[in-house]
Order: C-alpha cells, then structure tokens, then sequence
C-alpha cells in the first residue's frame, strides 16, 4: 500500500510548492511587458511633443485628455468581454489592433505628413484597444503565476512597465532625430507584434497542469451558458464587488490611494518646482526621485514580498503617502522635496503592488476581468481627476494647503485600512 502511494500524483501543496514564478514563460511575458511600454512611452512623448507645437499647451492638453477618453469609457466593457472570451484572447487581440494602429499612423505620417488629426485619432485608437489589454492583463497573470509567486510576480511585471515608461522618453527623441513620427510609430508597432507573439506563447498554470495530466486545486472551469447581455455582465461585476467586504474595502483603498497621488506626482512636479523657482530642470529631478523610489519598491516586493504581512505593508504604505504628502506641503526648496518624492515612489509601488495582488487574489475567476477593470477605471480615471483638482486647490489655497488636503485623502484611505479588519489582516501566503 505504501509503495503505491508512493507511485502516486503528487499532493497539491507539494506540487504549488515546486512551483516558480518562472513557469509557464512568464519572464518572457514581462519582457515583451516591457518593451511594449517602451515603445508605448516613445509614442506618447512624442505625440505629446508634436501636438504641443502646432497647437500650444492649453489646446494640447485638453486634446490629449480627450483622446484618452476612449480607454476610460470602454473598460468596463473590455472587463466583461474578458471573462466571456478569455484574457488571453483579448489580449492578443488588443496588441495586434494596437500594431495595426501603429502601422497605419506610419503609413499615413509618411504619405500625409504627421497631422494633428492624425496624431490624435491614432492616440484615441490606442486609447481603445488598451482598455482591453489592461483587464485582460490582470486577469492573465493570475492565471500564469503560482499563488505563493503572485506579489513577485506582480512586483516584477509592474517594475517592467515602469521601467519601459522611463526608458521610453529619451528613446523617443532618439527616434524623433533619426525618421521623425513614422518611424517612432512603426517602432511601436513592432513592440505591439513582440507582446502579442508573447503573450500567445506564454501558458496558464491550468494549461501547464493538463499538459502534466494534473488537476488544478480550487479552480473551476466553468461551463458553456448562454450569454446575458453587455450591461447585464458589467452589472454582474459591479455586484461581485459590492457583495464581497474585502473587494469592496480594498477597490476603495485603491481609489484613495490614486487619487491622493495622481495630481501631486503628474502635475505636482511642475507645480512644485515653479514655487521653489526651479523650472524645468528641478521637476526633472522631482520627477527622477519618484521613479528610482518606485523602482526601491518594486525591487523590495520582488525580494521581500508581502506575502503573510500583506494588510502591515497597506498600513504602513498609506501611513508613509500621508506622511511624504504632508512633507511636500512644507518643503521649501526643489532639494527639499526630493526625499518626499522619493518616499511617494517606493510607497506607491510597495502599496500598488500589494493592491493588484489582493484583487487578483479575491475577485473570483468568473468575474475577476470585470473586477480588474473597476480598478483600472479607478487608476486611469485618477489622473485627469486629480490633476483638475489640485490645479483648482492651488488656484484656490495655495500649494501648501493643496498638497495637505491630498494628505487627508491619503489618511482616509490609512484609516479604511485600520478600521477594516480584512485589510489590517489580509494575508497573501
């Protein structure tokens, strides 16, 4: 009898013990993650910069704000078509409209000249079609990695884009010097085929299973039933969330936690080095010390990854936003604000990546596309939330009072995690 059951399967826990956050391509995945954002940021840089000079500051924001517009209104959309057709699909789908996107602003930058027009009717394009790659991404990683390996996992993956992001500026005016805007979206394009032959490849711990002839603990796939319709499924997601304390508690972490720091990092920079009479060159550095701070903390989350003391990082994450927000108030020089900019990086990605984590971890695998999207909405929808507002309290109170009210909102979401016992003890192990 033993000998048999020693011939046997092995037990879960043994196999998700064996299990590495390498599995299944997923390195693979987060490079083209990366590179994807790379060229994505080189685009964007350089839309930023062309539309500016043909049409000014004033009218190049509100353009570019409006060519988001798309990605805002389609997400919760994208989220339930996620879960009907499969992440993986979606996403597939996405980057090769995404490339086709690209190659046509190529094509029509080189025959027509690159015009505002089409410039922002490729960025709203983009705009689109990323409102399906964001949910589906989400969704797709919770199925690649092992759950012992999800806040790495997620460390790594979001450290990837951040730091395409930043690479993506300079490579951008490279680009820019060398063929103009066809060639930086025929770049883009090529990132776009790179991440969709990625993600096509890459496979899911239950497809990694059935290959080895392995159930899958905890994990139903579910069965063929017709489907109801759009606004039916979105309400379902919006159910799930609002039916579940713990989804609940932590989507409104999320949105106070986004919101606190969107306008102080996007516009705050400049806001901040304008007052300490630094320009250009002083949000520079501003800017530069909240990105090594975001790259500290996802190198932290990769290495010490919140796993048992998931709910001490949130506390001790939004205790430390409050804390470099009130600091920012009352700097009072470009040199001063470094520190706190640095200290707003390294607790965004420390906290961000503990968020995406307990999302993944908790929305339930029939929803967890619709639930992925209620939180990107709460992300993107931030930003030009955020910058409109602290644009008004600065106009209104002055930077001091602006950055201090952002403190409050910051401790808002300090005390939802205290007061919120699925927060304060949430464990991700």
């Amino acid at each position: 009898m033993s000998g048999s059951m020693a011939t046997g399967p092995a037990p879960a826990t043994t196999r998700q013990a064996d299990a590495r956050l390498t599995d299944g391509g997923y390195l693979g995945f987060v490079l083209a993650m990366g590179l994807s954002a790379l060229g994505d940021a080189a685009w964007y840089v350089t839309l930023a910069w062309t539309v500016t000079a043909d049409t000014g500051p004033a009218r190049a924001g509100a353009v570019l704000a409006l060519a988001s517009l798309p990605r805002l209104v389609t997400l919760l959309g994208a989220g339930a078509l996620v879960d009907s057709a499969g992440p993986r699909r979606v996403m597939v789908g996405a980057d090769l409209a995404r490339c086709t996107v690209m190659a046509l602003a190529a094509a029509g930058a080189l025959a027509l000249g690159p015009g505002v027009p089409l410039l922002v009717a490729a960025a709203a394009g983009l705009a689109l079609f990323g409102a399906f790659f964001i949910p589906a991404s989400g969704a797709l990683r919770a199925g690649l990695l092992p759950e012992q390996h999800l806040v790495r996992g997620n460390a790594l993956y979001l450290g990837a884009l951040r730091g395409g992001q930043a690479a993506g500026g300079p490579l951008g005016g490279v680009l820019m010097a060398l063929g103009g805007i066809p060639l930086v979206a025929a770049v883009n394009a090529v990132t776009y085929a790179v991440s969709a032959l990625a993600v096509f490849r890459v496979r899911t711990r239950r497809e990694r299973a059935a290959a080895r002839a392995e159930p899958v603990p905890d994990e139903d796939p579910g069965t063929a039933a017709p489907q109801p319709s759009l606004a039916a499924r979105i309400g379902e997601g919006l159910r799930a969330v609002a039916a579940a304390p713990r989804l609940r508690a932590v989507i409104t972490v999320i949105g106070l936690t986004e919101f606190a720091g969107a306008g102080p990092i996007n516009i705050g920079v400049a806001l901040m080095a304008n007052r300490n009479g630094s320009a250009a060159a002083g949000a520079g550095l501003l800017l530069t010390a909240f990105t090594v701070g975001a790259a500290a903390g996802f190198l932290l989350s990769l290495v010490w990854p919140a796993r048992r003391r998931a709910g001490l990082v949130l506390a001790l994450g939004t205790a430390g936003q409050t804390l470099s927000l009130a600091a920012l108030a009352w700097a009072p020089t470009t040199a001063a604000a470094l520190a706190p900019y640095a200290g707003l990086g390294l607790v965004s990605a420390l906290v961000g990546t503990v968020l995406v984590s307990c999302v993944q971890r908790w929305a339930p695998e029939a929803v967890r596309g619709r639930v992925v999207s209620i939180q990107a909405l709460l992300i993107f929808g931030a930003a030009p939330l955020g910058n409109l507002v602290i644009g008004v309290l600065v106009a209104w109170a002055g930077m001091t009072w602006a950055l201090l009210l952002h403190a409050l909102v910051a401790l808002t979401a300090l005390g939802t995690v205290l007061l919120v016992p699925l927060l304060r003890e949430a464990r991700l192990d």
